[in-house]
């Protein structure tokens, strides 16, 4: 994993940074998590078992090749040996030829590992082609059938039979908050594998994420163990999602996460547990997800479905950040208890069983932060007599006492104190001017 994250990160870069990653990994290593990308997923859109590429680089005027072997399931690599003949033949076994110096070699990985702007499955597709030795395979429309597959999420949930899409619909939600991260070498950890007990059932979603973000390295918990999942991009870890130790030792190997999606056994508590230790440890501008939230409604989960507010269960623990989304906006002396999330959430997103929290810095200031809080607890006609409110406030007692006293002025304690109206959300009808808190 720490190997093809690598090649994935430089790709980003340049050429030079490429091939500096190529030569420490030992080419014969990166030709393999190569024709990994390459191949393993088009082959099946062909009907074809088996593939020999024989790819040969140039280097210092030698010539090394290598000779590699793609199956449906695994690719392996045999060296052949060094040669002062450029114009070596090809093998016998060889369905494709690919002849690169090393600019060229360095385009091919920066075509399958890089951004969009590099990445160009219709270069790889002409450089396959040009070598194809007469295999029939028509490799351009094959790259393009693996684009237009893995073109949309919800396409994704139904090839490898994710209940994201169909059973559920939380594929549009993914679309929408994901697609920003697509072309980002992104760390995913997927909380719940699925498949149970069974030893050969489960990661429908994780093959998901794998294709759909094309630099990500993926990574699932379980309760069972799942490792016969894993590739060259995917990889699983057996425990329990509520237990800080071992959170701790899945970190260590994954490193900072950009995005966590909780699908796990659906408790409130171990919702909130797995919250809690793995959100602070997100990346800056990371996303967190929480699926299958109905749980927060059934008892048997350690939900309610009459204390909706109970902040035990998964939505009412996320209801109480939202008043922390605007901590700078409170009066001074308020009994608000600070929470830690309070500056580091920047939103929080409420669809149907599922939320989505983003991570940010939440630290606007602005005029929520500036208004006195006299102006807070008695509103608008504290600084203007005159000024319409609703009905209901024209017998609240501040509201009586800024009338009988219209020249008083508010301190200002190191605020700024407006000169004019304030915010033209006050003018709206129903938009209440003061503070409950």
């Amino acid at each position: 994993m720490a190997a093809i994250g690598d090649l994935t990160n430089a790709a980003g870069v340049d050429d030079e940074a490429t091939l500096r990653i190529a030569n420490r990994l030992q080419h014969h290593y990166v030709l393999e998590l190569l024709y990994q990308e390459v191949l393993l997923d088009v082959l099946p859109h062909d009907g074809r078992e088996k593939l020999v590429v024989q790819h040969d680089l140039e280097i210092a005027r030698h010539v090394v090749g290598y000779l590699v072997r793609a199956e449906r399931d695994r690719v392996t690599v045999e060296p052949l040996p060094w040669s002062q003949d450029l114009s070596r033949a090809a093998d016998a076994d060889a369905d494709v030829r690919i002849h690169q110096d090393l600019p060229a070699f360095a385009g091919m990985l920066r075509a399958v590992f890089g951004p969009a702007a590099c990445a160009d499955p219709a270069q790889v597709a002409d450089i396959l082609a040009a070598g194809d030795r007469g295999t029939g395979l028509p490799w351009g429309e094959l790259f393009a059938q693996r684009s237009r597959h893995n073109a949309d999420l919800a396409g994704l949930a139904l090839r490898f039979g994710s209940d994201k899409w169909g059973a559920r619909w939380y594929a549009r939600q993914y679309q929408r908050f994901f697609q920003a991260y697509r072309d980002r070498p992104v760390r995913i950890l997927e909380i719940g594998i699925g498949g149970f007990q069974e030893a050969d059932r489960g990661g429908a979603s994780l093959e998901m994420w794998k294709r759909y973000f094309p630099r990500a390295l993926v990574f699932g918990i379980d309760i069972e163990d799942k490792r016969f999942l894993e590739t060259q991009r995917l990889r699983t870890f057996r425990g329990n999602q509520a237990d800080p130790e071992f959170l701790a030792t899945v970190l260590e190997e994954t490193g900072e996460l950009d995005i966590v999606i909780d699908d796990g056994s659906h408790f409130c508590s171990d919702q909130i547990r797995s919250f809690e230790y793995l959100f602070p440890r997100l990346a800056a501008d990371g996303l967190y997800v929480i699926e299958d939230m109905e749980t927060s409604y059934w008892p048997g989960f350690g939900g309610s479905s009459s204390d909706f507010s109970n902040p035990a269960t998964g939505v009412g623990y996320l209801k109480e950040m939202v008043d922390g989304l605007n901590y700078e906006a409170l009066v001074s002396d308020t009994t608000y208890r600070r929470r830690p999330t309070d500056r580091s959430v920047v939103g929080i997103h409420f669809f149907h069983s599922m939320a989505i929290i983003e991570k940010g810095i939440n630290e606007d200031g602005g005029l929520g932060a500036m208004i006195p809080d006299e102006v807070k607890r008695q509103g608008p006609r504290y600084l203007m007599p005159d000024y319409p409110v609703p009905p209901e406030f024209e017998s609240a007692p501040d509201a009586a006492g800024v009338a009988t006293n219209p020249s008083k002025k508010p301190a200002t304690s190191g605020s700024k104190t407006p000169t004019g109206p304030l915010p033209a959300a006050a003018d709206k009808p129903g938009v209440n001017a003061t503070s409950g808190k």
